[in-house]
């Protein structure tokens, strides 16, 4: 994994502790409540979309992988078919 993931990743698990921090109260409970809920929840979906992200960004460099590895096999199996004949 690069650098880029690691801070994305840290990005959304920060803004996920964030959101429920606020909505529980435990951080500036002297906001109203409902200015306190609404940031919650913006700082919870915040963290909820870069960790959508970031696995979306690890399903697809899997995918490559996988691909890669497919056409390298197809490659080799062409090669020796050829070297066969």
């Amino acid at each position: 994994m690069n650098g880029a993931l690691y801070i994305n990743i840290f990005t959304s698990i920060v803004s996920i502790g964030m959101g429920v921090l606020l909505i529980g109260g435990m951080i500036l409970p002297q906001m109203q409540q409902g200015t306190r809920l609404v940031f919650g929840l913006v700082f919870l979906a915040y963290g909820i979309y870069r960790l959508l992200g970031v696995q979306a960004k690890l399903k697809s460099k899997r995918q490559q992988e996988e691909h890669e590895r497919l056409k390298k096999a197809q490659e080799e199996l062409i090669r020796k078919l050829k070297d066969g004949k």
